[in-house]
């Protein structure tokens, strides 16, 4: 069976058609602005900004077709303009939380309950078994992460490389079922992959999750390829991998490196890139830092779980700790409290 509608793209058809860039005006800005204003005005933790303490009268129309765009359409958006550099990190920050409560609820990123997740090199040794691949700065194999959406806010950029790559998971799998229709039934099987150390209360240190998965007539995707080899390399008793299970992950990474289905996306301060996780692979290439600590490359990142989610099997709760759409998804383990964290350290 192949997909169709408008999930189903190349990077040249993104590339000619850019109306996924959207461009914020001046009155949108005062907006953004102002309701920043209105929500430190109201003496809160900046964990505890909701939708109603962040107006946006006219905005929410906006947010409205972004969200059917995310949730109906191509799978991703990039809002350019927020004036970082003259906001400061507080304030752009307050702005970037507000727009991510009008899409939905915010989850953590890692264990320590981060909702405002910090992408920045930490000089992180990715040889370590709890080390994620955003603290480095490595480049990132193309992968989903464990929400409906991840935003990504641009403080500053690299002084060389660190391009976000977009493809799309439905084209991908199009592929594959053309290619190697004997394949298809393996990317439905579960595949375990490794929690990098932030392991839930009662669950083992990997979960099991199909790469694809059919339910309630939605193709879902989920694929982060070096955590489950790192599952067969660090858990024993881990279900070993088919041969079949090996050779569609390597078919699929060798589609998405033909390049065809790949939209590179520079970014620039005050970016922010939203996608839809069951649809979208996300990569970045290596990146080369400023020699000075101000200006190395600083991404802020949102996990965002919307109300109007599509369905999920129950066996997404093993990795997004419950499947009820607009309170799924992020990492709570024993211990963790939700904060938002200025400071990337």
């Amino acid at each position: 069976m192949q997909i169709s509608g408008s999930s189903v793209w190349t990077g040249a058809e993104m590339q000619h058609d850019q109306s996924w860039k959207i461009e914020w005006s001046q009155s949108q800005l005062a907006e953004l602005n102002q309701a920043a204003h209105h929500f430190l005005s109201l003496g809160k933790p900046l964990e505890q900004i909701t939708k109603e303490d962040f107006p946006l009268p006219t905005i929410h129309t906006l947010i409205n077709e972004i969200l059917k765009e995310l949730l109906a359409g191509r799978g991703f958006v990039l809002l350019r303009g927020i004036p970082v550099q003259e906001l400061g990190i507080k304030l752009a920050s307050v702005i970037y939380l507000g727009l991510g409560c009008h899409l939905g609820s915010l989850r953590s990123n890692n264990a320590k309950g981060h909702l405002l997740g910090h992408i920045r090199d930490q000089g992180a040794d990715i040889t370590d078994s709890k080390t994620r691949f955003y603290q480095t700065n490595k480049k990132l194999e193309f992968h989903t992460d464990s929400s409906d959406f991840v935003a990504l806010l641009c403080l500053q950029k690299a002084k060389k490389g660190g391009e976000s790559y977009l493809a799309s998971s439905m084209s991908t799998y199009n592929e594959i079922a053309r290619r190697r229709p004997d394949l298809v039934e393996a990317l439905f099987m579960p595949y375990p992959t490794d929690r990098r150390g932030e392991v839930p209360a009662g669950l083992n240190p990997w979960f099991d999750m199909p790469i694809f998965s059919w339910y309630q007539g939605e193709l879902t995707c989920v694929y982060i390829r070096p955590y489950i080899e790192s599952a067969q390399t660090n858990f024993p008793e881990a279900p070993r991998l088919t041969q079949k299970q090996i050779d569609v992950m390597n078919l699929l990474d060798e589609i998405i490196a033909e390049g065809k289905l790949i939209l590179p996306m520079s970014f620039e301060p005050g970016d922010i890139q939203i996608i839809h996780n069951h649809q979208i692979f996300h990569s970045r290439s290596d990146f080369e830092n400023w020699p000075e600590p101000e200006r190395q490359r600083h991404l802020l990142r949102l996990w965002i779980s919307p109300l109007a989610g599509r369905p999920l099997p129950d066996y997404f709760a093993a990795r997004w700790g419950s499947v009820n759409a607009g309170d799924r998804g992020g990492i709570i383990v024993p211990g963790t409290n939700l904060t938002v964290e200025l400071n990337f350290n």
